[in-house]
């Protein structure tokens, strides 16, 4: 059941996505791969969201971005809830969030200028 408060968090987190997407856009990638990359990034977001309802509500006091730094990290996102690590496909779908995870890590905390 979604709550008003989810529905923000989950815009805020799009807010800090987009940039990311519209990168990828002009990097000139296939849509397909764009997509794959906004396919992780909806699960990520609604991992943040379940582990904010489950197990981490004192953490809804934090920012969008701040979220994300908390639980992506440089070996990838947060476990995902329903992965099972006996199933091949759904560890190759898990290495793949990761990189998509630590790839918007580092986009978030690039140098610019």
């Amino acid at each position: 059941m979604m709550i008003e408060k989810d529905l923000k968090t989950g815009r805020g987190l799009l807010a800090q996505f987009t940039p990311y997407i519209r990168h990828l856009i002009d990097r000139g990638l296939t849509r397909k791969t764009i997509q794959r990359h906004g396919y992780h990034l909806i699960l990520l977001g609604s991992e943040i969201i379940e582990r904010l309802n489950q197990h981490d509500p004192e953490n809804r006091k934090m920012s969008p971005r701040d979220l994300i730094f908390h639980y992506v990290d440089d070996e990838g996102g947060p476990l995902l809830s329903y992965w099972s690590p006996d199933i091949k496909s759904e560890l190759a779908q898990h290495m793949a969030y990761d990189a998509t995870c630590r790839k918007l890590l580092k986009f978030m905390t690039r140098k610019r200028g």
